[in-house]
């Protein structure tokens, strides 16, 4: 089995894709028959069997609402409706008195609520679906981080202790989840995960594709306030390709989280920068194959990344601050 292909379409929220590749798979040893048998109990057995990281009653309760909600959207249920449905389970665990319909305020109370249980509570989107991270424990760590035409000085906090990390690594029993994100206030790394996947601060996949990746957001945030998603992943995955030592290893992340639909930021912005990097590289706009990329040297790939970056910058300063992106 191609795991990257697989846990490619759990990035793009379709966990029934993924368990249909899962299936088609000849021969199965252990492992992905342990698999099959985990997704089939989680996502499609109608009876899920949920792990809690709490033996606090109020807390199962509101994880429970999100684990349902999670398993909804993934398996392509109507979002709305199972928006509705959250809002219904989670009204209900905030107040006795007050009912509230709207999802940002419900989580407004959640946060603080949790933060009462000594807790951090960060809701909103992942795009494109909802799904909290909470977490009880930061540590804070100053870095200079070089950037193209840049040093940006930042602050990283450390998270760990996390009871729900949103709905990828639901999605995926926790072997993929978001490493980080950015806030005007600085960064935030998860700490947390299979120690086999923890990076060590001095290697390319903490220094690059977190440090320069979430700084190159904060930078953005800054320069380009409205900007959406879609760009400011595009951006930033450029930014890895210009300082990755070996980026063919992007490339092949980059190649199967591609898809054409800007309402997922992520698996978007991958499609525009594979899209564009091939026209550079072969002359045609439709993404070619791995093994066509090793051919390529990594010299030039880094070039091309550059110049798709500045580029890019030149057409958002063109449009001007106010812009909310060009691709």
């Amino acid at each position: 089995m191609d795991e990257s292909k697989f846990y490619a379409h759990c990035l793009q929220g379709d966990v029934t894709a993924a368990y249909e590749y899962l299936r088609s798979i000849q021969d199965k040893n252990k492992k992905y028959q342990d698999l099959v048998s985990k997704y089939y109990h989680r996502f499609f057995g109608g009876k899920p069997i949920y792990r809690y990281k709490s033996d606090d009653p109020w807390i199962r309760k509101v994880l429970l609402a999100y684990y349902q909600y999670f398993t909804s959207v993934l398996t392509g249920k109507n979002v709305k409706d199972a928006e509705t449905q959250l809002v219904q389970l989670l009204g209900g665990l905030i107040s006795d008195q007050v009912i509230f319909d709207n999802l940002d305020i419900i989580e407004e109370k959640l946060e603080i609520l949790f933060a009462e249980k000594g807790y951090q509570f960060l809701g909103g989107v992942t795009s494109p679906f909802r799904g909290p991270y909470i977490w009880k424990t930061t540590k804070k760590m100053d870095f200079i981080v070089e950037l193209p035409h840049e040093i940006q000085e930042v602050t990283v906090n450390f998270l760990s202790d996390f009871i729900m990390q949103s709905w990828l690594h639901f999605a995926t029993f926790g072997e993929k989840f978001a490493g980080g994100w950015a806030k005007a206030d600085g960064l935030y790394y998860v700490d947390e995960g299979p120690k086999r996947k923890r990076a060590r601060l001095d290697s390319s996949e903490f220094q690059v594709s977190y440090l320069k990746h979430e700084a190159q957001h904060l930078s953005d945030y800054s320069r380009f306030p409205h900007l959406q998603p879609k760009d400011l992943e595009y951006r930033a995955k450029l930014v890895e390709l210009i300082y990755e030592p070996k980026p063919i290893i992007l490339l092949k992340k980059f190649y199967y989280e591609a898809k054409n639909d800007p309402n997922f930021p992520h698996p978007y912005s991958s499609f525009v920068l594979m899209t564009r990097l091939s026209i550079l590289a072969f002359g045609k706009e439709e993404i070619q194959s791995l093994e066509k990329w090793k051919l390529v040297e990594h010299a030039q790939i880094r070039d091309w990344a550059w110049h798709l970056y500045d580029d890019h910058t030149d057409q958002l300063e063109l449009s001007g601050k106010g812009t909310k992106g060009v691709i």
